[in-house]
């Protein structure tokens, strides 16, 4: 039951029915494309999904010239890509995200640097909930999100176009559930994506109790320094901070969250040890005569 409200309230989060759900179909003939520079029409087949798809690349100004034929260029993957540069294959009733407009627009005033965009086309109706989503009813779902991209977008995307393969350089991003998506790969893949893009990225149901625990000097400030991060320990605990409220604010939910931060706590079993029975107690306290 569970399960079954949040995957609903997931479709009413990304404006989903089955009339409207994102698809690969070829965009009827009356419909005059928007596309804007060049985009290539990349077919796959994923051994991780068992499907075809499409990539939908889309190459900066000036990426074929001779003089660019050294040049190497940074890469944002996005998902949803029949969304994001041509009315014609964009969901029904809405407009598409004008990527190629845009970016054609900020490179040519130098306000970005020119990078190459990979859309990649969602799985169809039925199909994209299960794989853009933590929530999903497909076994090891953030598993296989995870293999799909590293084993199969990103060393063709290597292999075929000059890019900057390293998580400087890499991006990943899409909206409502392609954001979940991208936060997943965010999450998970840390050393393979370093840059992210969301948008309209919710918070469906949190737990119903959290504990979060953190000491004032996790790491001493001598030996942070020394690593390249003298404010680790401020900055460790505003993140904890952070992660309390915004676990507070879920969309079916309001968890009741406790916040701990012990002063001259340290990264150790010691100061784990010393919060634990408050913790447990909080998360499983007494039974109530109501309760029981």
């Amino acid at each position: 039951m569970i399960l079954r409200l949040i995957v609903l309230v997931i479709l009413l989060v990304s404006e989903i029915t089955s009339e409207r759900e994102l698809s690969a179909k070829v965009p009827a003939q009356a419909c005059k494309s928007t596309i804007t520079g060049t985009l290539e029409m990349v077919p796959f087949e994923s051994k991780v999904y068992g499907d075809k798809r499409l990539m939908r690349v889309w190459l900066p100004t000036g990426y074929s010239s001779s003089n660019a034929s050294a040049k190497r260029y940074p890469v944002l993957y996005l998902f949803d890509a029949q969304d994001l540069f041509d009315r014609c294959t964009s969901r029904s009733g809405q407009d598409e995200w004008h990527v190629d407009e845009t970016l054609t627009d900020l490179i040519a005033r130098k306000a970005v640097q020119p990078l190459i965009v990979v859309g990649i086309d969602n799985s169809g109706p039925g199909r994209r909930e299960n794989e853009y989503s933590r929530y999903s009813g497909m076994a090891d779902a953030p598993q296989k999100l995870s293999a799909f991209m590293t084993t199969e977008v990103l060393p063709l995307i290597d292999m075929r176009y000059r890019t900057i393969n390293d998580r400087t350089h890499r991006g990943v991003g899409g909206a409502s559930l392609g954001s979940l998506a991208a936060l997943t790969l965010l999450l998970d893949q840390p050393d393979t994506f370093g840059l992210g893009l969301l948008e309209s990225s919710p918070l469906v149901q949190g737990p119903l109790r959290v504990s979060i625990g953190v000491g004032t000097t996790e790491v001493p400030p001598a030996e942070a320094a020394a690593h390249g991060f003298p404010y680790f320990d401020d900055a460790f605990v505003a993140m904890s901070r952070t992660l309390a409220e915004n676990m507070k604010k879920s969309l079916m939910n309001h968890p009741e969250v406790k916040l701990t931060v012990q002063q001259g706590g340290q990264h150790q079993s010691k100061y784990w040890s010393e919060r634990f029975g408050r913790a447990v107690s909080f998360l499983f306290p007494p039974e109530t005569e109501a309760t029981k």
